[in-house]
């Protein structure tokens, strides 16, 4: 099994597909790892639940209304649609088994303090066209009835149920390299990090049409000598299809080093409706024409650059933060994804939208983020910091389809306070 970091997170999935779909349910205490459960899924239980979630989310968006800051009856008729959702999935995965699975979460999982600033962490690991958004499914008090939303505590109350709010999801594509990266200390452990002693570097692209994109350049710039900007992409001196693929693939970055720690999009993505599986990244700069950057393109290109590389030791890859539309989301059938593309070639991680986010919450999420993580948060606990801000500032509950293909404990290697 695949594990990221020397402490590694107690509790994780496998999610398996082909002819004997299967999920397994493993603890990990120390340097055991036990099998606690296998629940066979039944044929096209996880396309049928993507297709089911896809539905539902898309109906949350819509009934928030595109705001930041959405009424208490557009927040409950939205969560709610995913809730159902959410809890009807628990029967089309595990059928007749749904008590066994649930007894099994409820004795790794016993009690989480909804308030706590620390939470369990979740390591899930599938294949690539066996990713579904486990973070959506409601694993606490699913028993009792849900309070109807109408204040901050009954919001609170309903998103604390779902498996990715109570608890930090990792996610991971089963066969995909695990990011080797600089170690530091973190409390009494080593783990991986990002070495930012001259200010952590992020490079940005962005789709200048976008309403929210100066303001999460500017937010971005805001830490001041915390955070280096490299970019903004696309750019007069960079600005052809080519010259955007070689920052996206870092193809002049040494061997064995960093020149870029992050990698942040504020874009627009779409799928190819005459060929779903070819994902498009849009960009757009100053007084530029669109740049579409496919994940056609990306693989071609990377794979010319592996070829060049074949004798070098590789260079360190970033950290993707795609703040767009549907980002992270896989194609139905084949899997593909822009995140089994990033982890595939070894990048430190990816960050991205199970569905269409607006560009207002894209750019509060982002500002949140960046907060934590700059001054010294690991990558799960500035990705709580930020879904618990939307709530607390907006009371928007989006936060929950930001999801990461990641180590969790990745961290900045010198954490600076706010203010210095």
């Amino acid at each position: 099994m695949n594990t990221f970091s020397p402490s590694g997170p107690s509790i994780a999935f496998e999610i398996r597909s082909g002819a004997e779909p299967m999920v397994y349910v493993r603890r990990s205490i120390g340097d055991e790892d036990m099998e606690v459960g296998r629940f066979p899924l039944r044929y096209n239980a996880l396309l049928e639940t993507r297709e089911r979630f896809q539905e539902a989310v898309n109906k949350m968006r819509r009934s928030l209304r595109f705001k930041l800051q959405p009424e208490w009856n557009e927040v409950e008729a939205g969560l709610s649609e995913v809730y159902t959702t959410g809890v009807g999935a628990l029967r089309v995965l595990f059928g007749g088994q749904v008590v066994e699975f649930m007894n099994t979460m409820h004795q790794l999982l016993p009690a989480i303090d909804e308030n706590s600033e620390s939470a369990p962490d979740v390591q899930v690991i599938c294949d690539k066209d066996a990713v579904i958004p486990i973070e959506l499914i409601p694993i606490f008090r699913t028993a009792d009835p849900r309070p109807p939303i109408s204040d901050h505590d009954s919001l609170t109350e309903t998103v604390g149920r779902f498996l990715g709010y109570a608890t930090n999801v990792r996610r991971h594509i089963r066969g995909a390299p695990v990011a080797r990266l600089p170690l530091c200390r973190r409390g009494e452990s080593m783990t991986g990090c990002l070495p930012n002693s001259a200010g952590l570097k992020v490079g940005v692209f962005q789709e200048i049409s976008l309403a929210e994109a100066a303001a999460e350049k500017l937010e971005l710039q805001s830490h001041g000598s915390r955070l280096t900007l490299l970019g903004t992409w696309p750019s007069n001196e960079v600005g052809s299809l080519e010259q955007i693929l070689s920052e996206i693939l870092r193809e002049r970055c040494p061997p064995g080093e960093f020149d870029a720690h992050v990698l942040h999009f504020s874009c627009h993505c779409a799928r190819n409706a005459d060929s779903p599986s070819d994902v498009t990244i849009r960009l757009r700069g100053a007084q530029m024409g669109r740049i579409d950057v496919t994940l056609g393109k990306l693989m071609e290109k990377s794979v010319i650059l592996r070829l060049r590389r074949s004798t070098e030791t590789a260079p360190n890859l970033p950290l993707i933060f795609l703040n767009a539309c549907s980002s992270s989301a896989a194609e139905l059938f084949t899997g593909a994804s822009l995140p089994e593309f990033f982890q595939t070639e070894g990048y430190a991680g990816f960050i991205g939208t199970e569905a269409a986010v607006p560009d207002a919450v894209a750019a509060a999420f982002s500002k949140e983020f960046y907060k934590c993580f700059v001054s010294g948060g690991s990558l799960s606990e500035s990705l709580r910091y930020a879904r618990k801000a939307l709530l607390r500032h907006h009371n928007n509950p989006l936060g929950l389809i930001y999801v990461a293909y990641a180590d969790g404990d990745i961290c900045v290697e010198h954490p600076v306070p706010e203010g210095i």
